[in-house]
């Protein structure tokens, strides 16, 4: 891991905007004066969001206070204005997609020991968290956010999925009490694709009863985590009949089938199913199939 020197660490810059409306910056701020002192000039109007009950006037309110884009400065809030990458990706885990959370205070606890996390608190609301990671190649951002969403997944918290944007906007909030490490090992993982939820560009009514039919038993292996994959030869196998059936569109399928294993490794099953990419063409989805058989798996 590369190890950061807390002693000599660059200070890192980040575009400070007027609000959430005005996409030209008012200027450069250093991330850490941010964090620690020119948000926190903004606590009572937090603490008015926070006391609110109509949902659409707290929105309102966010969307008038200060805000920055954690990930770099920008002549321009948009992805392709970008003039140089911070290091950092901010990733948001709101109350609506982590419903199941009742303190997000107590989860940030249990998130010092992350990887690369250099920041964590309490979000506009008071009902969710931002982190902030340092990640070891910001011209990889995807690959990175990719990455991240899925260790998070693996700690049962899901991500906002629009922080995979580099001109990701963080407003001003407010935690009494945030974790800070300026010295954490930058987070060197990497994912070429989004493993979190299968998205297919197969129109599913043309896919007909086979892509329902997968769907059905891969929610099934999931769901009971059952690894089918064990032996080197389905696992190769299962890849190939995705392939066949799905092209590139299988790969998220293979993913979620592949990591019910202790095997699993993000990066080695993506290099597997490239593999199974270019040596499908002599097999077909009746190999996936067979394989559930064989472990009692079935589309009922």
């Amino acid at each position: 891991m590369r190890e950061a020197d807390s002693q000599n660490l660059p200070e890192i810059q980040v575009s400070l905007f007027e609000n959430y409306e005005n996409p030209v910056p008012k200027g450069v701020i250093p991330l850490y004066d941010w964090l620690f002192s020119a948000q926190y000039q903004y606590i009572k109007e937090v603490e008015v969001i926070r006391e609110g009950k109509d949902k659409n006037h707290r929105r309102e309110l966010k969307s008038k206070l200060p805000a920055v884009t954690p990930s770099g400065t920008f002549s321009y809030r948009s992805n392709s204005e970008l003039i140089k990458h911070s290091g950092i990706i901010c990733m948001d885990l709101d109350k609506k997609d982590n419903s199941q959370i009742s303190d997000f205070s107590a989860i940030k606890d249990t998130l010092t020991n992350f990887e690369g996390l250099y920041y964590a608190g309490l979000s506009v609301s008071g009902n969710g968290l931002f982190l902030l990671i340092r990640i070891a190649y910001p011209e990889k951002h995807l690959e990175h956010f990719n990455a991240l969403a899925y260790d998070l997944k693996e700690r049962e918290l899901i991500v906002d999925p629009q922080c995979k944007e580099v001109s990701r906007l963080r407003g001003a909030s407010y935690d009494p009490n945030p974790y800070f490490n300026p010295s954490t090992a930058l987070y060197e993982k990497l994912l070429s694709h989004n493993v979190m939820k299968p998205v297919f560009s197969t129109n599913i009514q043309d896919a007909g009863l086979t892509w329902h039919r997968v769907r059905i038993l891969v929610e099934k292996i999931e769901q009971s985590r059952i690894d089918i994959t064990n032996a080197y030869k389905d696992w190769y196998a299962i890849g190939r009949s995705l392939a066949a059936e799905f092209g590139e569109n299988g790969r998220e399928w293979y993913h979620l089938i592949s990591r019910q294993s202790t095997k699993y490794k993000p990066q080695e099953c993506d290099k597997q199913y490239d593999r199974c990419l270019q040596a499908c063409s002599l097999t077909s989805i009746a190999s996936f199939f067979d394989i559930c058989k064989q472990h009692k798996i079935y589309a009922k």
